[in-house]
């Protein structure tokens, strides 16, 4: 997945990840929160909703997953385009491919495609953040690295940009330091799910 992020095939779950930085987003600045709080906010709800998405995954919940995250986020889209009386067909396209992946999923009952799914749909959300975290910033660091590291092109999740020479500290060391941090209870669960 994260070789793929910066190509075509990744677009669905970029949506997926761009919708929820979106949601946070609104709502922060309804509250009249911004910079550090609002990245922290995205940070601690992306990690949050990924490692709730492990946790649910071994359950029976998890064969339903891909429905429900289809169906709530094709719902937001019409949403969003009723507001501003305007398709975004590209985005609309790349929402029902998985879609109607899913249901033929269902109608076969491929329980294991169908948990495939949620799987691709959960670490997607942890490539995303550890994009925003790692190599965004890594791609700040000359022209060069920036051109090598095509994946950044999509950055939906604005996380370590306000981060940057806070207390003295570069951007990247705090993408390092945050990374660390959601990236231990994702390796956890999924390592400790495989045993089971």
């Amino acid at each position: 997945m994260l070789f793929l992020w910066g190509t075509l095939v990744a677009e669905p779950f970029h949506i997926f990840a761009r919708f929820i930085a979106s949601g946070v987003t609104y709502a922060f600045k309804g509250l009249g929160a911004g910079g550090i709080v609002m990245s922290l906010a995205i940070y601690f709800i992306v990690a949050a909703v990924i490692i709730l998405m492990q946790k649910l995954a071994s359950t029976k919940l998890g064969v339903y997953m891909p429905c429900a995250i289809s169906t709530v986020f094709i719902a937001l889209l019409v949403a969003k385009s009723l507001i501003n009386s305007s398709v975004v067909f590209s985005d609309a396209i790349c929402l029902a491919i998985p879609a109607v992946f899913g249901v033929i999923f269902y109608i076969t009952k491929f329980e294991k495609g169908l948990k495939w799914f949620t799987d691709i749909y959960t670490y997607a959300l942890a490539v995303a953040l550890l994009n925003s975290l790692l190599f965004v910033p890594l791609s700040k660091l000359n022209g060069i690295l920036d051109k090598f590291l095509y994946i950044t092109n999509y950055n939906d999740l604005d996380i370590t940009g306000s981060f940057s020479g806070l207390a003295g500290i570069p951007e990247l060391v705090w993408g390092f330091f945050l990374a660390a941090f959601a990236v231990l209870p994702i390796i956890y669960l999924a390592t400790s799910s495989r045993r089971k």
